[in-house]
C-alpha cells in the first residue's frame, strides 16, 4: 500500500496528481542535502518545515471534513497513516483510500456531503477503468446503497453491526453485571486516560499483537490507539497498584453523535470480566454524556441471507467460511461477544463495487489488501501459530 497522501484531481482530467507525501518529502530532503556542505543545511531544512506544514494544512483539512460529514463508523479512521485523500476541488469533502495493484478501495464511503458524493464518486470511477482496476467501498452502511446502484456499483452483503441507542440504553445482562462485579471485586477500577500512561499503553499494545494468530492487520484495522488521541476517548482499566491491565480508546462519529468502540485491548492474564467492565463502563459514560449512540463496528459474515440470486456462489463461500473457518477468524465468537451486550439494533453493511461483477480475484484482492500481505503468507503465518513447531514436539 501507498504512504499516505493528499490527492487532487482536476476537472477533465482522468489521472491522479499527488501532493507531497511525508514518504517522497523525506527522500526529496535526502537528494538536496546529497552533495553539498553544512552552509545547505539551512535550506533543507526550511524545506522540511515548510512539508510540515503542508502536511499539518492536509491534516488539518481533513478532520475539519470529518467533523462536518463524518457518518460512516470509519470516517475517523480516515486520518490514519496509509490512507490517501481524493479531492475534487471545488467540489466539498474528499473520498479516503487505498490503492493495491488490482484496487481502488475506499475506507467506508465518502467524507462529503451527500450531493458530492455523486462527482467524486463518478470520477474516481473513471480512473478505475483507466487504470484497470475494480473501485470498492467497503464497509459501507444500506442506506447508501441506491445512490450507489444508480452509479453503476454492484453490492454484497458481508455482516452487521451492533448499534447501541445511548438514550434508551438497557440494564446489562444478568450474566454481564456478574463479570463486572467480579472484575470490581478483584481491585480493577476504570480511570481516565494521562500521558503518564503512554509507555503502559504502547507496551500493551505490542504485547497483544504478539499473541495474535494473525499478523498485524491493515487497512481499517490498523492499531492505532494514540494517533489523533485528543479527539478520542480512552478508558483505562487498571490494578490496585495503578498497573494498566486493559484499555479502550474510542473514535468519535462526528455526524450521528456517536462513538466507535474501537480498540479493546487486554493483557492476556487480565482478570475474569476486564473486558466486560470495559465496554459497560464506556456505554454508561457515553450515554450519561449525552451522546446518542455507539458502535462496536461490523460482524463480519453475521446475518448473511440464505440465498444471493446475485452472486449465489460467493454468499455460498462465505456461509461456507462463517461456519467451518473460524480456525483462521472467529467469525461466530465475534459476533455472540458483541451481541451480549445488547444492542438496540443491527445495521447491514455491505461491500459495494465497480464495475459489477464478483469473480475469486475480486475476493482474494480484497482480503490481501485487509491483511496488508499475500494470502499465501497470511495463512503460513497462522499456521505456524496453530501448529507446534518441530522444536517444541521434540
Amino acid at each position: 500500500m501507498q504512504n499516505f497522501s493528499s490527492i487532487n484531481v482536476t476537472p477533465g482530467t482522468s489521472t491522479l496528481s499527488e501532493r507531497t507525501t511525508p514518504g517522497n518529502a523525506a527522500s526529496a530532503a535526502t537528494r538536496a542535502d546529497e552533495g553539498t556542505d553544512r552552509l545547505a543545511a539551512p535550506k533543507t531544512r526550511a524545506f522540511e518545515q515548510d512539508v510540515c506544514a503542508h502536511m499539518e494544512t492536509i491534516h488539518r483539512n481533513a478532520l475539519n471534513d470529518v467533523q462536518k460529514y463524518g457518518c460512516n463508523t470509519h470516517s475517523f479512521l480516515s486520518l490514519y497513516k496509509g490512507v490517501q485523500y481524493f479531492r475534487l476541488p471545488p467540489v466539498e469533502g474528499y473520498v479516503p483510500f487505498v490503492e493495491t495493484d488490482h484496487l481502488i478501495l475506499v475506507a467506508g464511503e465518502p467524507v462529503a456531503p451527500d450531493e458530492s458524493v455523486p462527482l467524486l464518486l463518478s470520477k474516481l470511477q473513471e480512473i478505475a477503468v483507466d487504470r484497470k482496476k475494480t473501485l470498492g467501498l467497503l464497509p459501507a452502511r444500506a442506506s447508501s446503497k441506491v445512490q450507489l446502484e444508480l452509479l453503476g456499483f454492484d453490492s454484497v452483503f458481508i455482516g452487521k453491526e451492533p448499534i447501541f441507542d445511548l438514550t434508551k440504553l438497557p440494564k446489562p445482562s444478568k450474566s454481564i453485571r456478574q463479570a463486572v462485579n467480579r472484575a470490581e471485586r478483584l481491585g480493577l477500577q476504570i480511570v481516565e486516560y494521562d500521558d503518564l500512561y503512554r509507555d503502559q499503553v504502547a507496551a500493551l499494545c505490542h504485547r497483544w499483537q504478539d499473541t495474535r494468530e494473525l499478523p498485524a492487520m491493515q487497512f481499517l484495522f490498523q492499531l492505532r490507539p494514540l494517533d489523533w488521541k485528543e479527539h478520542k476517548k480512552f478508558f483505562l482499566a487498571v490494578d490496585t497498584t495503578g498497573k494498566l491491565v486493559a484499555f479502550l480508546s474510542c473514535s468519535p462519529i462526528y455526524g450521528r453523535s456517536g462513538w466507535y468502540l474501537e480498540d479493546l485491548i487486554r493483557e492476556p492474564d487480565a482478570p475474569n470480566g476486564t473486558t466486560e467492565l470495559l465496554l459497560t463502563r464506556a456505554l454508561q459514560q457515553l450515554s450519561a454524556e449525552g451522546y446518542k449512540m455507539a458502535t462496536l463496528a461490523l460482524a463480519p459474515l453475521a446475518g448473511l441471507p440464505d440465498r444471493d440470486e446475485r452472486h449465489p456462489w460467493l454468499n455460498s463461500l462465505l456461509r461456507l467460511a462463517y461456519k467451518r473457518l473460524s480456525f483462521i477468524y472467529h467469525f461466530q465468537t465475534l459476533e455472540y461477544f458483541k451481541g451480549k451486550f445488547k444492542p438496540s439494533h443491527w445495521e447491514p453493511n455491505y461491500f459495494y463495487f465497480y464495475p459489477a461483477g464478483v469473480n475469486p480475484a475480486l475476493v482474494r484482492n480484497i482480503a490481501e489488501a485487509f491483511l496488508g500481505d499475500n494470502l499465501l503468507v497470511v495463512l503460513k503465518h497462522k499456521m505456524r501459530r496453530l501448529l507446534p513447531s518441530k522444536r517444541n514436539a521434540a
